[in-house]
């Protein structure tokens, strides 16, 4: 133990050995670790704060709050962390390569459980958890509506009919309908909820995606954003229907106000379970998965080709690719329902032409338990159990299983593509852990020992790091670099929540 560290634990053992107030004997209670592109964050209840950790300055920054944290949302593409306290205040950290940002507080009524952060990370819904408890009297309709940009923010009921928002998702801001909006769908049973989050007081437009009389439970579900022939449209699936609802605004309406949307119905084949809406090389075009078919759409003509894939497939996960006619990269789509052992490769650009000839399957011979894509290549990794690592190499066609001397945790994939990690817990020795870096094109690994077990792996993209966090309430992490990795490269440090402090 270094000076630094001896010096920290002489101060803990004085604090312990004086009068000290009450606050100081509480757990951390600390929340987290949150990854984002430059920082890995931490949400501490007592003393209620916010601790940013920079891997690539190895430096930590404290926000202070006002009252205990209860909700915690990291921002999708990493910008920032949306803090949600007891005193029902909000507090936005923005946080880039920079740094941290000054912090936004934003002073709300209600008690909010679910957030909905737009792409660009200016502006965000907050809304009810279905079933929540809040209290004896409370409008599971009232969300809040927060410029995170401006600072300002809106609270609001929307009109029910006796339902409650299930979900929550905001679009692109984007010229709309004569005017710059950018709007929220609020999905609740058998209904849409339009929100125009450029215009937060306007009053909310309602879209049934049935008539009055027709009694089906068609329930929204998810909805999804492209663009048709120069204009916005949103896609709607929903529980209860064999179609895809198709969204447009043809029409311009003052910015004040909500526009209202055209509602068109486009079939997708037998219950769809997942739908992406995507630019493809014929131009525009909703891909649907549900049972054992894709469905391809073309939005303007409304025609639909199901391509069979002979396995049951619940989910569409793109990225690009390298196309197998070899004109570059393009769209494709790993088709596969979740737990199942078969997997299928789609070329999404050449789908509608070749059909069932854009399908590569591999058939594995135990269920994934895990399955991410690999960017830039036909290939992914999944997990097969709990000591088993799968490269799916689809323009080979072969799975290569990775056995692993442990238990492993979940899979972390290196934004280029080239490389996977991953925590190993030793079979023969549990006070072993260590962290592995595979090289996809080798299907070989490096290893570095970890000082404790690890509670998370987390991938800090923007800082070029690895932080393995410890799970301890003082605050334990080790760094390592998303290359090969050796043990006198993996950085060790602790006392981040206390002090701030690093040591090796």
């Amino acid at each position: 133990m270094n000076a630094r560290a001896w010096t920290l634990f002489g101060a803990l053992l004085a604090l312990s050995a004086c009068e000290r107030p009450d606050a100081l004997d509480r757990p951390l209670d600390a929340r987290g670790p949150f990854a984002l592109g430059h920082h890995v964050a931490y949400v501490v209840a007592s003393p209620p704060r916010v601790a940013l950790l920079q891997p690539a300055t190895r430096s930590v920054r404290f926000v202070d709050l006002n009252a205990r944290p209860q909700q915690v949302f990291a921002e999708p593409e990493g910008r920032g962390l949306l803090v949600l306290a007891e005193d029902d205040d909000a507090w936005w950290i923005p946080a880039d390569a920079s740094g941290v940002g000054q912090p936004r507080r934003f002073t709300l009524d209600g008690q909010y459980g679910a957030a909905a952060f737009g792409p660009d990370a200016r502006r965000v819904v907050l809304s009810h958890l279905p079933g929540a408890s809040r209290g004896v009297i409370a409008n599971p309709n009232q969300v809040a509506l927060l410029d995170l940009e401006a600072g300002t923010g809106v609270e609001r009921s929307l009109r029910s009919f006796g339902s409650q928002p299930n979900a929550v998702m905001v679009g692109p801001a984007r010229a709309l309908a004569g005017a710059e909006r950018q709007l929220a769908w609020v999905m609740a049973e058998r209904y849409l909820a339009v929100v125009d989050l450029a215009a937060p007081e306007a009053r909310e437009v309602v879209v049934h995606l049935t008539l009055a009389e027709d009694p089906r439970p068609v329930t929204p579900t998810q909805v999804t954003f492209g663009e048709v022939e120069g204009a916005a449209t949103y896609f709607v699936r929903a529980e209860g229907s064999d179609d895809v609802f198709a969204l447009t605004f043809p029409d311009a309406a003052p910015a004040d106000a909500v526009p209202v949307p055209y509602l068109n119905q486009l079939p997708a084949g037998p219950s769809p379970a997942d739908v992406v809406a995507l630019d493809v090389a014929d131009g525009p075009r909703v891909f649907t998965a549900g049972g054992g078919v894709v469905s391809v759409i073309d939005p303007v003509t409304g025609q639909q080709i199901a391509v069979p894939v002979d396995h049951l497939a619940t989910r569409l996960l793109p990225f690009r690719a390298p196309r197998a006619d070899g004109e570059g990269e393009g769209w494709s789509a790993l088709v596969w329902a979740p737990g199942g052992s078969a997997v299928v490769f789609a070329d999404l650009d050449l789908l509608a032409q070749r059909r069932g000839r854009a399908l590569t399957p591999l058939v594995l011979p135990a269920p994934l338990t895990e399955l991410t894509p690999l960017p830039g290549r036909r290939a992914a990794v999944g997990r097969d159990g709990r000591s088993r690592v799968v490269l799916l190499d689809f323009a080979a066609r072969t799975a290569t299983p990775l056995e692993a001397g442990g238990v492993l945790g979940p899979l972390r994939v290196d934004p280029s593509g080239d490389r996977v990690y991953v925590t190993v817990q030793s079979n023969t020795d549990f006070q072993r852990h260590d962290l592995a870096s595979i090289d996809v094109d080798t299907a070989t690994a490096s290893t570095a020992r970890l000082p404790a077990a690890p509670s998370a792996l987390l991938l800090v993209p923007g800082a070029a790091r690895l932080v393995v966090d410890h799970g301890t309430i003082w605050g334990r992490v080790s760094l390592a670099p998303l290359t090969d990795l050796e043990d006198d490269r993996v950085m060790h440090h602790e006392g981040i929540l206390l002090t701030g402090a690093f040591d090796r």
